[in-house]
């Protein structure tokens, strides 16, 4: 597989705007791009010496992110990789039988495909892989 690099860190978080001002204040991080998710999040993402942040805010309850916010609180929820073809990694990991959680790429915050690889095949961590569709400025 063709892992380019660590892509982003999701964080899950409560209140978006309370936790930009945070890492805006603590930590000099202005918000590049702030996008609504599918409907069920609101996502600021900002780069950390190439490699992004995205805090996540849940919008509805029965979300993936909802559910992680509810079970486990505010923090990091997964860690993405950027690999050069999804397509052919995807093959990879079927002949490897490691499963994924969604059934084809799905648009992902700041212009990616991506899917999420199952927890239970990579010790416990939700581990994404995203291929970029366009080049970040």
């Amino acid at each position: 597989m063709n892992i380019l690099r660590i892509h982003h860190v999701g964080i899950v978080v409560r209140d978006l705007d309370a936790a930009l001002e945070a890492f805006s204040r603590a930590l000099g991080l202005p918000a590049l791009a702030l996008e609504e998710w599918q409907g069920t999040a609101r996502v600021a993402i900002a780069d950390v010496g190439g490699t992004l942040l995205h805090l996540i805010q849940p919008l509805e309850g029965t979300s993936l992110f909802a559910a992680a916010l509810r079970e486990r609180g505010e923090g990091p929820h997964h860690v993405a990789v950027e690999v050069g073809d999804l397509l052919a990694a995807l093959r990879l990991l079927s002949d490897a039988g490691i499963r994924v959680l969604d059934a084809r790429p799905r648009r992902d915050p700041g212009d990616a495909w991506a899917v999420f690889v199952d927890p239970r095949d990579t010790g416990g961590v939700l581990m994404e892989l995203v291929q970029q569709i366009v080049a970040r400025r």
